[in-house]
């Protein structure tokens, strides 16, 4: 008669309870998978703006810091220096990503907090 031992029944070589603890961290990860596109596509229709020379300069990009458009007030335009300019530019596109990236990371902390990962670290 062959014996079976119920505390470790055997499931194509694996343990049954390695198996549940891989399926349920299958189903954990695309249900990650499903909420960061879902994310990802929240973040593509967020317009940000960044701003310089008091305003006269701005630079739009989505949540995934792509460009969506830029503004130059026409008098800031015509009395400025082309190098004035490029630095003004420059200042706005660098406000645009720092508060696209804060954008995403808060929403990245809060993703992770809602499927229990701990957060990723900030580089």
């Amino acid at each position: 008669m062959a014996q079976f031992d119920l505390d470790r029944q055997q499931l194509g070589g694996t343990d049954m309870g390695e198996t549940v603890t891989m399926m349920e961290n299958f189903k954990k990860a695309q249900d990650i998978g499903k909420r960061t596109s879902a994310l990802l596509q929240e973040l593509s229709s967020i317009t940000i703006e960044g701003v310089a020379a008091d305003g006269k300069v701005r630079i739009f990009v989505d949540g995934q810091q792509r460009p969506k458009g830029t503004e130059i007030d026409e008098n800031y335009l015509a009395s400025v220096t082309a190098e004035d300019l490029n630095t003004a530019i420059t200042t706005a596109m660098q406000d645009a990503n720092v508060k696209s990236m804060e954008q995403m990371e808060e929403k990245m902390q809060a993703l992770y907090t809602e499927v229990g990962l701990p957060p990723p670290e900030k580089s």
